[in-house]
């Protein structure tokens, strides 16, 4: 088990004062070791690579860490977590519209790292990808699924600002509280890295292609990073990075609610929407569903 699993569970015992006041505490001590770190590995690997600064923009809960895990698999890339994100989370409750600091890409000239955030594709955000010149990819997930994800993993997390919201909710209330403040944001988010073109310095992959052909799309998410995207390269990091291997050996599709890697699986939200849900769902996503591809109509 890594360190930083080590970190999440210790924090899934504290109460939750305790638990944000050391997240908060740790990040800038936390960002400092991993940006030495990354240093060292660029004087060391450096020269393999075409593109020294992975980064990726996921929205929460669509698999962002599954793929970054990934990436870090090749030699010397190492995750960098930013700091001033961390503590936009704690205070907002959420990351999914921070905006990058202005020196953000900058920071990480000679430097190997995988940087993955949840920050939407502003116009802030955009032109300071645009003016980096820097591959990028962009994760997202089925919003309905996302929903049923975020509850599970906020309801586990006591540092989170919105645990005692979700906490003592059932699956129906949490579900109904999230169509009420997250999901437009959300959809927002969709649209807003939609819409911002980049040409092709952006691949924007769905979750949904990532589970049902994994090789494939990590595939060309490696090549569309310029790292070694040859077929046995390919099956070997997936290969590691099965779910059972990152879930501590359950099935796919078999639920822990108390692990990160809760059930891996698209179309999960089936089991746990009721007819209100949806009603709630539809009037707030508006055509999110058939506008990406996730419905023919509106009659789901």
């Amino acid at each position: 088990m890594d360190k930083a699993r080590i970190k999440d569970l210790s924090r899934a015992y504290l109460p939750p004062a305790a638990a944000r006041f050391l997240r908060r505490a740790t990040c800038r001590v936390d960002y400092r070791r991993q940006m030495r770190r990354c240093r060292a590995a660029f004087l060391r690997y450096g020269e393999r690579y075409p593109h020294p600064l992975l980064f990726v923009a996921g929205l929460p809960k669509s698999g962002t860490t599954w793929l970054k895990k990934m990436l870090s698999s090749y030699p010397g890339f190492h995750e960098v977590i930013v700091p001033e994100a961390t503590l936009y989370e704690l205070d907002t409750g959420g990351s999914h519209d921070f905006e990058f600091p202005d020196d953000l890409f900058e920071r990480f000239d000679g430097r190997l790292a995988v940087l993955k955030m949840h920050a939407h594709g502003s116009p802030h955000n955009a032109r300071l990808l645009r003016e980096a010149g820097l591959p990028h990819v962009v994760l997202y997930r089925d919003l309905r699924d996302v929903a049923v994800s975020h509850y599970f993993y906020v309801r586990r997390t006591p540092w989170h600002p919105e645990y005692a919201r979700y906490a003592p909710r059932s699956v129906e209330e949490g579900l109904m509280i999230f169509a009420e403040t997250l999901l437009p944001d959300f959809v927002a988010w969709v649209r807003s890295w939609h819409e911002d073109g980049a040409g092709e310095r952006r691949l924007i992959i769905r979750y949904e292609e990532l589970v049902a052909d994994t090789e494939r799309v990590f595939g060309s998410v490696a090549a569309h990073f310029g790292l070694d995207h040859a077929p046995e390269t390919i099956r070997a990091v997936v290969e590691a990075h099965r779910f059972d291997r990152m879930s501590g050996g359950r099935r796919q599709g078999t639920q822990d609610a108390g692990s990160f890697f809760r059930k891996g699986v698209a179309g999960d939200w089936r089991n746990h929407f009721t007819e209100p849900v949806k009603a709630a769902f539809k009037e707030r996503g508006g055509d999110f569903w058939v506008a990406y591809g996730y419905e023919r109509d509106s009659n789901w």
